[in-house]
């Protein structure tokens, strides 16, 4: 947009007077210098009167060119100083569309990576997967400062780093709500430097560079904070926060807050869709795997156990005279019997078990890669153990609960999961019928 600039002229106004003035001084100077010298004598008369007029032309021309072109020449002198500021006006308007155009872009990156952000937390199935893309993507929003994302834990009395990028070391790992204003006062809050305002104590030392903490909201809910440190806090020559510039601009805060967003609402998406797969797949008052997870499971694990050439285990159990327990203690009490059941089996049992609530008072375990041995020594430990447990009623000791169990093993009782979970029923029936409190393999 650089246009031409006019080359100045070197003919001024009150160059060419002077010039027009000099070259009839010179032409008349020399018509009286010859008339002098040669005068004819008729012309006398008229040779004095030329001579006169030219004298009073010499005088008054050049006054009457200097009247009329002074005006020409301030007027040329304003149309220079004009034509001066529009150059630094234009010059100044061609530097803002360019730092304007500079500012839109980095405003439309921001948002595409936003955008993309979002996309991916769509595709997230836990929430370890959405902290790995909060690292990414805040790392390429925030290149300038380092930054943490923490959650509440389960007890919401701490909160615990999840994601980070940068080097913030200046950051605690985890600390209390208390430590921290942004969450006291439930909105943002921004430190530009040392001195500038309430340093949050949640920081390693005490005078952390600039930092600003934004609470994550999600349906009326704080689900953590999203913490950013500047690389350095701005100061003035004489060594003092300069109150003119800070670290974090509008344009700075207004994209903390709409990555704060972001991350608030994906969160909490993803604890509602958690949520609701652990109703799908577990039992809400044991909290043990359901039925129809077991079949899944099992399906999966013969196949697995098929294609390795390993044994896996099948135990089927039941509370002897659960009915009887309900009648005399009540069902409330039945429901404490079996929530501490399933706490036993999740504490005695492997991580690659699976323990599952068939239905009612009936139990059935998944034991991959285990031996007819090793399950009948695994479900007579069981059987020992539950003898062991302990608990109280409205004032009074429950009696203790014992267990019948079957079991079956793959492929000696059956190929299939169907035919496995039959044969490992009729062995726990077989149990009942043999008396109770025992173990019994199937045919």
């Amino acid at each position: 947009m650089n246009k031409p600039k006019r080359a100045p002229t070197n003919r001024s106004p009150i160059r060419l007077v002077l010039i027009m003035t000099a070259s009839i001084f010179i032409t008349e100077f020399g018509i009286m210098a010859f008339l002098v010298v040669h005068p004819p004598v008729a012309l006398y008369g008229w040779v004095e009167a030329v001579l006169d007029s030219t004298v009073l032309s010499i005088v008054l021309f050049p006054l009457l060119l200097f009247t009329i072109f002074l005006p020409l020449v301030r007027h040329n002198k304003e149309l220079e100083q004009v034509e001066k500021a529009l150059r630094a006006m234009r010059d100044q308007l061609e530097l803002r569309v360019r730092d304007r155009t500079v500012e839109l872009e980095q405003r439309n990156r921001e948002m595409t990576l936003l955008s993309e952000m979002g996309d991916l937390f769509q595709a997230c199935q836990t929430s370890e997967e959405a902290y790995a893309a909060i690292s990414q993507y805040a790392s390429l929003l925030f290149a300038t400062e380092s930054g943490t994302l923490l959650v509440f834990n389960a007890s919401r009395n701490a909160l615990n780093v999840t994601a980070s990028w940068g080097h913030p070391q200046a950051m605690e790992q985890a600390f209390s709500p208390d430590a921290c204003w942004a969450l006291r006062r439930g909105r943002l809050h921004v430190v530009n430097g040392a001195g500038s305002g309430m340093v949050c104590s949640h920081f390693t030392h005490s005078s952390p560079v600039a930092y600003l903490c934004m609470p994550l909201v999600a349906q009326g809910d704080i689900m953590g904070v999203l913490s950013l440190i500047s690389a350095a806090s701005p100061e003035t020559d004489s060594g003092k926060p300069d109150p003119e510039s800070t670290p974090f601009p509008e344009a700075k805060l207004q994209l903390a807050t709409a990555t704060a967003e972001h991350i608030g609402l994906a969160l909490a998406n993803l604890k509602l869709r958690e949520t609701l797969r652990h109703l799908a797949i577990r039992d809400p008052l044991t909290n043990l795997y359901n039925r129809r997870y077991m079949e899944e499971t099992l399906e999966r694990e013969l196949k697995r156990a098929a294609r390795k050439g390993t044994p896996l285990g099948i135990i089927m159990l039941d509370i002897d005279h659960f009915k009887r327990f309900n009648d005399t203690f009540g069902h409330e009490a039945g429901d404490i019997v079996l929530q501490a059941l399933g706490n036993f089996f999740r504490t005695h049992i492997r991580a690659e078990d699976v323990a599952c609530r068939y239905g009612g008072e009936e139990f059935t375990l998944i034991l991959p890669e285990t031996s007819l041995d090793d399950t009948r020594q695994r479900a007579e430990e069981l059987r020992e153990g539950v003898k062991q447990l302990n608990r109280r009623y409205n004032g009074m000791t429950l009696s203790a609960i014992n267990l019948s169990l079957g079991i079956a093993v793959f492929p000696e009782h059956g190929k299939t999961a169907e035919t496995l979970l039959r044969t490992a029923d009729q062995a726990l029936y077989r149990a009942k019928a043999e008396g109770r409190d025992r173990v019994v393999v199937a045919e």
